[in-house]
């Protein structure tokens, strides 16, 4: 009974994690909003691994929305879909990449992750456009 409720009408943390997403996605993306937007939000519609994130681990949705988008990214950036050939990305892989950096420089900036995870993380994504494609 609850989930049906929750799916009627969502708790205030996951619509601050959608909110603070598409408000992010809306200022950074381009080509690729769509399909982030899509998967993001439903991602973030998981009402129990949503609050958990925020209540238990204490993560600030618009944290946790920043990190939805990146492990989106990831994803599709790895999985060579938005790839001309190996390691060369499409427009849309272009604009995913560009969304990546927007919101590394964000976490970065609101002090979410340190300088070393975010270069380490850059480093990763770098490869998994390398080896992708």
């Amino acid at each position: 009974m609850r989930k049906l409720f929750w799916k009627i009408f969502p708790p205030y943390e996951v619509r601050l994690t959608i909110q603070e997403a598409k408000s992010f996605l809306d200022q950074f993306a381009d080509l690729s909003k769509s399909i982030l937007d899509t998967e993001v939000t439903s991602i973030a519609k998981d009402v129990e691994k949503t609050i958990y994130s925020v209540r238990i681990d204490g993560m600030k949705p618009d944290e946790l929305a920043l990190l939805l988008i990146t492990n989106v990214i990831g994803q599709h950036l790895g999985c060579g879909k938005y790839h001309i050939y190996r390691g060369v990305l499409n427009m849309t892989g272009q604009d995913m990449l560009k969304v990546w950096h927007a919101a590394q420089r964000t976490m970065l900036e609101r002090k979410f992750v340190s300088k070393s995870e975010v270069e380490k993380d850059n480093h990763w994504i770098m490869e998994q456009v390398k080896g992708a494609g």
